[in-house]
């Protein structure tokens, strides 16, 4: 029986294509101009696939924290990472967050129902917490833990046992929730059941082999956790 659970935030509780892919192409000529670089250079330094207008399913913006993203972006167009934060800081900070239709509704049910809620992001801790309170589901979350926590960035799974621990359960009692492979890495590291959703970047053959299953998005949960409480039950 799932007694808590753990979301992943960009591309779980947010629609990953939605908020980022637009934005790349615009951020991607800016950079070019600035550095100098030829655009198709910094589109490949970020993952991002000028011609389909998207980024690629491995791209680190996608699998890694933001200082990382940037530290190996700047080596590629000859800048410091100092450099490139400074200049890319202030334009993604402003980025507005898609956030997957119903996710305020599915949040108030879950904690109606006695579920603790957490989120594990490669984000800063401050940075999830400023979208979360966008969204206006920061109030419902009972712990925030980013790259910068003391856990490490996922798919080490330190911060997902350590959510688990600190609420007393088993770790199979703990779901966690999120779009990429990073997610579900963190999740069998820690013990926990990983529920995969679609809107980040991977499709469902992808996650499927390492997830407990696999729903459109976080507006499944409910019918999810229904199931899978009459399946222990049946057991």
């Amino acid at each position: 029986m799932i007694r808590a659970i753990l979301f992943d935030k960009d591309g779980t509780l947010t629609d990953f294509r939605a908020t980022w892919d637009g934005w790349m192409p615009a951020m991607i000529r800016d950079l070019s101009r600035a550095s100098g670089h030829p655009e198709q250079g910094v589109a490949d330094a970020f993952g991002f696939d000028l011609g389909a207008g998207r980024l690629r399913d491995d791209a680190l913006i996608v699998t890694a924290p933001g200082h990382v993203t940037v530290a190996a972006a700047a080596r590629a167009i000859g800048w410091s990472a100092r450099d490139l934060s400074a200049w890319i800081g202030p334009r993604s900070s402003s980025v507005r967050q898609v956030m997957v239709p119903g996710v305020p509704q599915v949040v108030a049910r879950l904690v109606a129902a006695g579920l603790p809620l957490g989120v594990l992001t490669n984000a800063s801790e401050a940075e999830a917490r400023n979208h979360l309170t966008d969204m206006g589901i920061v109030d419902h979350i009972t712990r925030i833990i980013g790259h910068d926590s003391g856990f490490g960035a996922k798919p080490d799974p330190r911060g997902a046992a350590d959510f688990a621990r600190a609420l007393g359960l088993p770790p199979a009692s703990v779901a966690l929730v999120g779009d990429g492979l990073t997610d579900m890495a963190a999740a069998r590291g820690a013990g926990l059941t990983a529920v995969a959703v679609l809107t980040g970047t991977l499709g469902r053959a992808a996650l499927a082999p390492h997830a407990a299953a696999v729903i459109d998005d976080v507006t499944g949960l409910p019918d999810w956790l229904a199931m899978a409480d009459r399946e222990s039950r049946a057991t």
